[in-house]
């Protein structure tokens, strides 16, 4: 017989004056009809709990209710949601960055610059997911130690993959133009990738904002006219390195008061750990296909600079997303609570997911149209191949928020399932064009139909899990 759930009817008996209230505490603890039947022989809660009572007798042994839980613990205050909008940008810096460089330098450097982000994108992915689970545990100290223990090691294996991915390629290829340089473009990049989540999950945009100011500066003095390297003799590098650095230093001293854990984590958090570095590392996979694409075609022209401008909404809109969840989640309890009926909460659970779906989509082609119309307004005219770069994005967008959604919702592993065939979906583009030359409009058009396809079958899930009632005996 279960253990766990003998104890928990020895609770029940013992906290309760009667069947009932002894049945709700058995199923308040996870002990339904099913397993009144299987593991105790009766038909069904309620009939347990009068036979249990009935054999304890009056003279049983009593004890109290459990005392109200605690409140949960946070790594900081409550989310602020003036910030929210700003934690995407903060964030996705370096892949802007990346994307701006891939057209500028080496085919095979652009390739162990965009490598390097997706794992890091999907490393950072998995240690948020751990910190969230110290978190369910109350117990912030222990996130806090986590981030700091995967900052450092995350570094450490950054410099050490970089190293001998530069290495691999010096021989592997006949690439001249990688270098230590490269070794260093690697690391920090992953390194802020890294202290950028620390300051993010600690409540720290501030913190991050400030470390980004060096590097702001260097970029506004060349974009003015005044190159850093003429007025001070340290080139723009050395200020980026600064502010990677910078946001190090203030991430170690974001995560101070880090202490032991309470108790060791189970299996279950590093699984949903390594569920999360996959979905990580798919997103990235999918976000930045038109750029891969480039690589492969090694069709060197404007296009790599469009999709850093055709993402930069998408990317901006992240932020946007993770308030609309978090509003979501409040509703989600509200209603959870106020709420009568199955079908009351199935019709106002469909109502407030519709209004933030509609409220991402809605931000992010208002957000794209600014973008576009800042280009035309600065180029003059606008290439098709960036128009449909900014549809693919805007169809892509509520795809990934409508995933976010379905992980919220608890069906990751069914994320995991779409986002994969997606991605196989790209390859397979992508091995076309290996044989047969395919152009960067053909290559786009497949990314919005992959991308469109994602849409309607995250929709459809999503509404399956919030509208459909699943009985819990």
């Amino acid at each position: 017989m279960n253990e766990n759930a003998q104890a928990v009817l020895a609770y029940a008996v013992s906290s309760s004056v009667d069947p009932l209230e002894a049945a709700v505490v058995l199923e308040s603890r996870g002990v339904n009809d099913r397993l009144a039947r299987d593991e105790f022989g009766a038909a069904d809660v309620v009939a347990l709990a009068q036979r249990e009572i009935r054999a304890a007798g009056p003279d049983r042994a009593t004890s109290e209710p459990d005392a109200a839980p605690p409140p949960p613990a946070a790594l900081a205050a409550p989310p602020r949601t003036r910030w929210l909008a700003l934690r995407g940008i903060l964030y996705a810096v370096p892949a802007l960055v990346a994307l701006a460089l891939v057209p500028a330098v080496d085919p095979v450097e652009s390739a162990l610059v965009l490598g390097g982000l997706v794992v890091s994108w999907a490393w950072c992915y998995g240690v948020a997911s751990v910190a969230w689970a110290y978190l369910g545990d109350r117990d912030p100290a222990g996130a806090r130690r986590f981030l700091r223990r995967s900052l450092l090691v995350g570094v450490f294996l950054a410099v050490v993959v970089a190293t001998v991915a530069v290495y691999a390629a010096l021989i592997l290829t006949s690439t001249m133009q990688v270098t230590l340089a490269t070794v260093a473009l690697l690391a920090g990049q992953s390194a802020y990738l890294m202290a950028a989540t620390v300051l993010l999950m600690t409540g720290r945009e501030l913190l991050l904002l400030a470390a980004l100011v060096p590097a702001v500066a260097a970029l506004g003095l060349g974009l003015a006219g005044r190159p850093v390297a003429v007025s001070t003799g340290i080139g723009p590098l050395h200020w980026i390195g600064g502010s990677v650095a910078l946001a190090m230093v203030l991430a170690l001293f974001a995560t101070r008061g880090a202490a032991r854990p309470v108790q060791r984590l189970g299996a279950a958090a590093w699984s949903r750990g390594l569920q999360q570095f996959v979905f990580g590392l798919l997103v990235a996979l999918v976000v930045l296909f038109p750029a891969v694409n480039e690589l492969v075609n090694e069709n060197y022209d404007a296009l790599p600079l469009s999709v850093t401008l055709a993402a930069l909404p998408l990317v901006l809109a992240m932020g946007v997303a993770e308030g609309l969840l978090h509003r979501y989640r409040a509703r989600m309890h509200d209603l959870l609570g106020g709420t009568g009926s199955p079908a009351v909460f199935s019709h106002a659970a469909r109502r407030a997911l519709a209004g933030r779906q509609l409220v991402f989509a809605a931000t992010l082609i208002a957000l794209s149209g600014a973008v576009g119309g800042m280009v035309a307004a600065l180029s003059g005219a606008v290439d098709l191949r960036y128009v449909l770069l900014a549809l693919d994005y805007a169809v892509l967008g509520p795809a990934l928020f409508a995933a976010m959604l379905l992980s919220l919702l608890g069906r990751a592993d069914r994320v995991l399932e779409t986002l994969g065939a997606g991605a196989v979906a790209l390859a397979a583009f992508e091995l076309h064009a290996a044989t047969q030359a395919a152009t960067d409009t053909e290559a786009l058009i497949w990314f919005g139909i992959v991308g469109a396809v994602l849409l309607v079958v995250h929709l459809v899930l999503v509404r399956r899990c919030v509208t459909v009632p699943v009985h819990h005996r």
